[in-house]
């Protein structure tokens, strides 16, 4: 098994390339809102840190 499509679980979400189009979608806006709520994590624990 060498592509995601042949997979027995997760194949049937990958099966036609739109729908591939649109999983790919959105993990990228995933990936990109995970790093912001990093960042904004970070930063507050920064700022925390700094006023006390």
């Amino acid at each position: 098994m060498t592509r995601i499509e042949d997979d027995p679980i997760v194949g049937r979400f990958f099966d036609t390339p739109e729908k591939k189009a649109k999983w790919m979608v959105r993990v990228k806006i995933g990936y990109i809102l995970w790093i912001f709520f990093v960042i904004i994590g970070i930063i507050f624990l920064l700022l925390r840190y700094l006023i006390k």
